[in-house]
């Protein structure tokens, strides 16, 4: 039987797929719409085609965003949506369907229930080995931190549902916090700003896309882009400037609460950690991450070196791929779990 290991990211915004050999094969939101068909759900789309359909979508379709706060919270819709998934990476060559064996990223502290409950998504995707890891070690790895040393390093991902940071040290978590702070939730408070202060209501999709074309850490930022909403008052359609100095509010408060977050597990570690966190600095992955400024701010809030790889929001994905290629250090991390 052909066999393809892969490495999978679940997150809360998007789903991102490694496959050995191949490197990132998919990467879409984590999105599923759903037809109802005379009473019966039927799927409609999947991923991008899905999460376009948010505000468009007509009565009888429904949109699922099947993981909340970097968890899954509908099943049913997970293991719908990652089957769509798999069969979109398969390669036509392949006669009958290969045996899958995956290393996937899992949220720090989940119960014996929650990986029964993620071993059944995975499994009724149609995968058939597969071995959780957390999250945050996944995305050390995947930033090439000694994670196997004996001091790993801090890393903070900031996800589209939470933020985890944790201290890594011999294959394992010294220490590790998780805040309910990420993308969605900067998302819903530039929503609320807008409405607040310009009256019109925009939907996800466009403060999405005002997030990713202006929103900054950088004071007194002159970007500016335009969005189109229905004005509060008058119902009508309205387009509206908005800059990036007027959202620099809304989004610093976040990114605040992120540099605090961190500064209490800096504060829960001993004073050798303390001292190697001083001398070697703080990585920052995940979506989040992207936000330009966010490095220089946090360096003065926490006065630590801060790194913001490139491929920051691929870095628990990229992991989870170096992993499938090293059996020994895998086992290593197992261990420690």
């Amino acid at each position: 039987m052909a066999k393809m290991d892969i490495a999978l990211d679940l997150g809360t915004s998007f789903t991102s797929i490694f496959v050995s050999g191949n490197g990132i094969v998919l990467h879409e939101p984590s999105v599923i719409a759903y037809f109802d068909d005379g009473g019966k759900k039927r799927m409609r789309a999947v991923g991008s085609e899905a999460y376009y359909m948010m505000g468009r979508a007509p009565e009888k379709t429904k949109i699922v965003c099947p993981i909340i706060d970097g968890t899954i919270k509908d099943s049913d819709a997970c293991a719908d949506m990652l089957t769509e998934f798999i069969g979109k990476i398969l390669p036509e060559s392949y006669v009958f369907k290969p045996k899958i064996r995956c290393i996937v990223g899992v949220p720090m502290g989940v119960t014996v229930a929650d990986r029964e409950m993620y071993e059944g998504v995975l499994m009724r995707a149609g995968i058939d080995e597969i071995t959780m890891v957390s999250s945050v070690m996944l995305a050390a790895i995947g930033t090439d931190m000694p994670v196997s040393s004996n001091f790993g390093g801090i890393i903070t991902t900031i996800g589209g549902g939470a933020t985890e940071i944790a201290i890594l040290s011999l294959c394992g978590i010294v220490t590790g916090y998780a805040i309910n702070i990420g993308g969605d939730m900067i998302d819903r408070a530039l929503m609320d700003c807008v409405s607040g202060k310009y009256k019109i209501n925009i939907g996800r999709t466009v403060v999405r896309s005002v997030k990713e074309k202006v929103c900054s850490l950088i004071r007194n930022d002159c970007a500016t882009t335009t969005v189109s909403g229905i004005d509060v008052e008058t119902k009508n359609i309205r387009s509206q400037s908005v800059s990036a100095d007027e959202l620099y509010t809304v989004v610093y408060d976040y990114y605040k609460n992120i540099s605090d977050a961190i500064e209490s597990v800096i504060n829960a570690g001993t004073p050798t950690v303390a001292a190697e966190i001083q001398r070697t600095g703080i990585s920052v992955v995940g979506g989040g991450a992207k936000i330009p400024g966010l490095a220089p701010m946090l360096s003065k809030l926490l006065r630590l070196k801060v790194y913001i790889p490139g491929d920051a929001e691929y870095a628990t994905v990229l992991g989870g791929g170096k992993l499938l290629s090293d059996d020994e250090l895998l086992y290593d991390i197992i261990s420690h779990q």
